[in-house]
């Protein structure tokens, strides 16, 4: 499995959760768009999204690897357990009043990108990269747009069968079995925060510790949810990021503040997640996987919890991951970018 990358935006600050969006500026287009089919994900040579256009014209566009796997599973038939960063993108924008009504693939700066239309009136209009734009096209179900100048760019000659399907994306499970299963109607909670990132077994995890720094979690998350989440620890630019930028920036055009990532139970060995968004006084809470809450969190300065009885019946000594960061045996900054998958500064 290989990973792209590109230049990451800025990182945005939440902001209140009161007053309305500003009106969008109109997204141009030379000429009527043209509706797309999106048929497969190749990724022989390098990560391709395959279209079709109503007259049979066939694109090739590329693709960024996170979202790209997972709109290719999807295309197989492959059902998530659990919300994709994308599916918690759509069902915000659901609850919040501003739901996703077409996805637009236009030429911006000589290169391929996604405007995502939000509200029945495009009351919003959102940037997205090409993988994220697909991703949500099928989350929301909505129309998938292309301009012409764009099926003029990347008019392709009839795809062949793409090689073999990627694996599927991990699953969010502990670093061992629990030892034990306590009664999950507890409702306490306990603040955590982000110790880092480690590397064991071949796979990535993350370890939360209490602000005490006697209890730790850790856990087991996907390649891209840890390169996010290492970006934002480490002020670093990551193309696999940016899917978690494009719903801070849904927070930013619907004045939505993020108030907590939370960590609820464990469930046939996944632990389940939940966040909290506030607008105009009310709380919405929304399912999530952890280390889509987690990498969220982390980008607008909000809380973490994990549910009490959760911690105590799963979590260990911190003692040990404290020493294994002291040490310096965790991931380091960097680690993602010299194994080839951040972009350059």
């Amino acid at each position: 499995m290989r990973y792209f990358a590109l230049p990451l935006c800025a990182l945005l600050l939440a902001c209140g959760d009161d007053g309305s969006p500003t009106a969008p500026q109109d997204v141009e287009t030379s000429a009527e768009p043209v509706p797309l089919t999106l048929l497969d994900i190749d990724f022989d040579q390098e990560t391709l999204a395959l279209f079709l256009t109503p007259d049979s014209t066939h694109l090739a566009l590329p693709a960024e690897s996170c979202p790209a796997i997972a709109v290719d599973l999807r295309l197989d038939g492959f059902s998530f357990p659990r919300p994709l960063t994308q599916d918690l993108f759509t069902s915000a924008a659901d609850r919040l009043g501003y739901p996703v009504t077409q996805i637009l693939l236009d030429l911006e700066d000589d290169a391929p990108h996604g405007h995502i239309f939000l509200g029945g009136d495009a009351l919003a209009v959102l940037d997205a990269t090409i993988g994220d734009a697909l991703a949500i096209h099928q989350s929301a179900q909505t129309p998938l747009l292309a301009t012409p100048a764009l099926i003029a760019r990347y008019t392709a000659e009839d795809p062949t069968a793409k090689a073999a399907a990627p694996h599927p994306l991990a699953l969010e499970r502990p670093f061992r079995s629990p030892r034990a299963r306590l009664a999950q109607n507890d409702n306490a909670l306990v603040e955590m925060r982000v110790l880092g990132l480690v590397e064991a077994t071949g796979e990535l995890g993350v370890i939360l510790v209490d602000l005490e720094e006697r209890r730790a979690f850790p856990f087991f998350i996907g390649f891209c949810q840890a390169a996010s989440i290492n970006s934002t620890l480490n002020r670093l630019d990551a193309i696999e990021a940016r899917s978690h930028t494009l719903f801070h920036n849904l927070l930013v055009t619907t004045r939505t503040s993020f108030e907590y990532a939370r960590i609820t139970e464990l469930r046939e060995s996944t632990y389940i997640g939940e966040i909290g968004l506030a607008r105009r006084g009310q709380t919405l809470a929304l399912d999530a996987r952890p280390s889509d809450a987690i990498a969220l969190a982390l980008r607008s300065g909000a809380p973490i919890h994990i549910a009490q009885h959760l911690l105590e019946s799963v979590g260990e000594d911190a003692g040990p991951y404290l020493d294994l960061f002291a040490a310096g045996k965790a991931i380091p900054p960097h680690f993602f970018r010299a194994t080839g998958n951040f972009s350059a500064p």
